[in-house]
């Protein structure tokens, strides 16, 4: 390595250099001089002489070079400013194709200066330059660069193949149509396997291009890459789009043929994938956590609701696994009740599941609880809370209030006496044990807290509201002598 210049000398090389004073220069070197400059200067001459644009001074200072290092710095330069000639100055002085990352060339753009970097033997397969330079710098030069080398080397061709669908399947996810199209005219594949760019090194991120369209709701995109029910599995694209309840992408996947019903028990893999996607779409849960008392609003599950209308409206079947069941029932208890009496309603007026798993999946205690407040909307549905049909139930009337009973009590005190404290301590007010009150209660048709109710209370955890008072049904229990109400 050449020994370095004091700084005084340095900076004088250095302005020799930017007036061009080329035979200067060349006196200075024939003089033995050296043209190392100090580290901590920000520029060599070869920096300033390449900014000069001095075609004869670069190649003086190349052949003069002090170390390898200088040499493909100059190429590197030479490169970013786009400037062939002193390109080939550089490789003629000794500077090494490995200086340049292919990459880097192909981000300028520049199809000669690619096709220069090639026949010099640059590396266009490592690190996948090609999958890069479409996606960050999107310039069509650097696609007639791909197909004149995929036409030139035809031994190259799987692996450049292999980068356009990667670059394929990046466009796909983020929504661009017009590099989607581009590649697709270039032959990239849209039913290759395999990893997007932020993924180049890790199989199980492997997807597809139709995958990402899907999962993404592209669905201008997916009409671009043409899925065909002979050739594509529908099913599984439409359980992707469900899994993040992407409406618009399920419709046109239903509208090609795909079938809602693909699992082999008859029941809809996507209508399960969307019911799971509720416990996802509020964004602001999933971020600050909040804690377990929180119920997500319906609004802000919208999407999802929709889209689980639209695969049971299509004929999508609910039938999950006993697990599945489970995971489904943690999944509405964390989102306000009315969307469970939604997605029940949704079930039984579509036939979308049989009775008895409807009564199985809310026959819980804790979805009894969870349903408590929603009493009249589900009788509205023509369901009891247990999922039942109300026509399939013997109706059962309250025990007939003895006179005992109506003389007693004031109902509408005991009403709120109940739920102000416990039953035990009510009782104890009136001298009877909490057995007795109980029956009381009955007859006077007075709803009561249920079990737990208190405790819950005492820790602050959700209650179920206080259900109305309604009248005191008599007509069917009270007659006069003469046998009229």
């Amino acid at each position: 390595m050449a020994e370095e210049l004091a700084i005084d000398e340095a900076k004088q090389l250095l302005g020799l250099c930017a007036a061009g004073r080329l035979y200067a220069i060349e006196e200075w070197v024939q003089a033995g001089r050296s043209l190392q400059v100090p580290r901590g200067l920000k520029k060599t001459p070869l920096d300033v002489a390449i900014a000069l644009g001095f075609h004869s001074l670069i190649e003086l200072l190349l052949r003069h070079a002090p170390d390898q290092h200088a040499k493909n710095d100059a190429l590197h330069q030479a490169v970013q400013r786009r400037r062939p000639e002193l390109i080939e100055l550089a490789f003629a002085h000794g500077a090494e194709i490995t200086a340049v990352r292919f990459v880097d060339v192909l981000m300028t753009g520049d199809r000669p200066i690619a096709a220069l970097f090639l026949e010099k033997g640059a590396d266009p397969i490592t690190d996948y330059p090609f999958a890069h330079a479409f996606h960050e710098l999107r310039a069509k030069t650097t696609l007639g660069t791909y197909l004149d080398l995929k036409r030139q080397h035809p031994e190259l061709a799987g692996k450049l193949q292999e980068q356009a669908d990667m670059a394929l399947r990046q466009f796909c996810q983020d929504g661009n149509l017009k590099w989607v199209s581009l590649l697709m005219w270039a032959g990239a594949d849209p039913r290759s396997r395999g990893p997007r760019l932020e993924y180049a090194d890790d199989p199980e991120m492997d997807t597809t291009a139709f995958h990402e369209a899907c999962t993404w709701g592209h669905t201008e995109i997916l009409k671009r890459l043409k899925p065909d029910q002979a050739r594509d599995d529908l099913g599984k694209l439409l359980e992707e789009a469900a899994f993040f309840a992407r409406q618009e992408t399920m419709a046109y996947l239903l509208s090609l043929g795909a079938n809602p019903n693909d699992n082999p028990c008859g029941g809809s893999k996507a209508l399960e994938a969307c019911i799971r996607h509720l416990s996802w779409e509020d964004s602001d849960r999933v971020l600050h956590r909040y804690g377990s008392n929180y119920q997500t609003p319906s609004y802000k599950v919208s999407r999802t609701r929709d889209a689980i209308r639209l695969l049971v409206e299509r004929g999508a079947v609910w039938k999950p696994d006993p697990s599945g069941l489970n995971d489904v029932r943690r999944v509405l208890y964390k989102i306000e009740p009315q969307v469970t009496v939604e997605l029940v309603g949704l079930l039984a007026s579509h036939n979308a599941c049989d009775n008895a798993f409807l009564h199985d999946f809310l026959r819980k205690p804790r979805m009894q609880e969870h349903l408590a407040s929603c009493e009249r909307m589900m009788a509205r549905l023509g369901l009891t809370l247990d999922g039942r049909r109300k026509s399939e139930v013997k109706e059962t009337r309250p025990p007939k209030p003895s006179p005992y009973v109506l003389a007693s009590y004031d109902r509408e005190k005991l009403y709120k006496e109940v739920w102000a404290e416990p039953t035990q301590k009510v009782a104890a007010r009136y001298g009877i044990s909490d057995v007795a009150l109980a029956k009381a209660c009955r007859q006077l048709q007075i709803p009561k807290p249920p079990r737990g109710y208190w405790a819950k209370k005492a820790v602050g955890q959700p209650v179920p509201r206080r259900p109305k008072l309604l009248p005191l049904e008599l007509t069917h229990c009270l007659t006069s002598d003469n046998g009229q109400a």
